[in-house]
């Protein structure tokens, strides 16, 4: 073979194994993509365990208005029979122990965020488990399928 003939097999050999190689995974992505599937297992099991009985009492309350025009949102729920409320969604990571409602009067639970302008979807977790979105918010399923709600952040 003189050096003016390609190796027809070699470059082609190479590039496939390129191709076939996985591209490396984003920090963290396994980690949040295995607690979301672990998340959504556990709403299937309440779901199928009578638990939507219980989901479908707690009533929710959705508030969407700044506070003296001071850039806060206002997010509350109404959940009699929960120990504690938390609030998760795009701006948490979808973490359960960043942000944690007060309760105020009663059965009512609330916290007050200061958000950038954007669109972001939440839900609600009580302490028992139970993920909830809110039903006077505009639906938006999470990614995985899961129903959670929407809120609009405004510049104004």
């Amino acid at each position: 073979m003189n050096a003016d003939e390609l190796h027809s097999d070699e470059p082609l050999q190479t590039a496939v194994t390129a191709l076939r190689a996985a591209p490396p995974l984003a920090p963290g992505l396994a980690d949040r993509t295995a607690r979301r599937g672990r998340r959504q297992a556990a709403i299937r099991r309440v779901a199928l365990s009578g638990g939507a009985l219980s989901i479908i009492a707690v009533a929710a309350l959705f508030i969407r208005q700044p506070s003296d025009d001071d850039g806060f949102v206002t997010f509350a729920l109404v959940a009699p029979a929960s120990a504690g409320v938390s609030l998760v969604g795009d701006f948490t990571d979808w973490e359960t122990d960043r942000v944690r409602l007060e309760r105020t009067d009663g059965d009512r639970w609330e916290v007050k965020l200061k958000l950038p302008p954007g669109r972001y979807r939440f839900a609600y977790v009580t302490d028992e488990g139970n993920w909830l979105a809110d039903a006077d918010a505009p639906p938006a399923l999470d990614d995985f399928g899961g129903p959670t709600s929407m809120v609009m952040v405004s510049s104004e």
